[in-house]
């Protein structure tokens, strides 16, 4: 049976660097939101706020990919059920199971050093400042999640725990 692997997390976490080796390691498919987000807004035709629009895109090929027998890992903030939702709706439709992978970073003074001092690889992509990370809504858990805590840990310490997290 194939598996989303659904990440959520506030930005600055950790959670692209554990997607990206995670699917390096297991052979799944990655979908990275924020590359999807910069090609659309590189586009010049796209709204400065995709909304839900990105989201639903990726649910769709994540969809596409389960339906192969692939094992697929969502990388995005999911911060409000409706997102959570939507991929719940999207694994489930194809018979998929779904796994929650929250990653947070425990320590704030950490959390606001790793956002200030971050750069991305995608070329365009504007990173949220801290005051932004820190004002972001961001939704309490109504589903059994895995979290993996990456305060004063290093990233292949936190894959190590979550392959093993996962795996049980």
């Amino acid at each position: 049976m194939a598996r989303l692997i659904a990440m959520a997390g506030l930005p600055g976490v950790g959670k692209s660097s554990i997607a990206q080796h995670l699917a390096r390691r297991t052979g799944a498919v990655w979908l990275r939101i924020d590359s999807m987000d910069q090609a659309i807004w590189a586009s010049g035709t796209a709204p400065s706020d995709l909304f839900d629009s990105t989201y639903r895109a990726a649910q769709a090929v994540a969809a596409d990919n389960l339906a192969l027998g692939l094992d697929v890992i969502a990388d995005c903030v999911n911060d409000c059920q409706e997102a959570r939702d939507g991929w719940e709706t999207a694994a489930r439709r194809i018979g998929a199971e779904v796994k929650w992978l929250e990653v947070v970073c425990s320590d704030p003074l950490e959390h606001r050093r790793r956002v200030e001092t971050r750069s991305s690889d995608i070329v365009g992509l504007h990173l949220p400042d801290w005051d932004a990370v820190a004002a972001r809504a961001y939704d309490k858990w109504n589903r059994d999640r895995i979290v993996i805590d990456t305060a004063h840990r290093n990233l292949e310490v936190c894959v190590d725990e979550a392959l093993d997290l996962l795996r049980r």
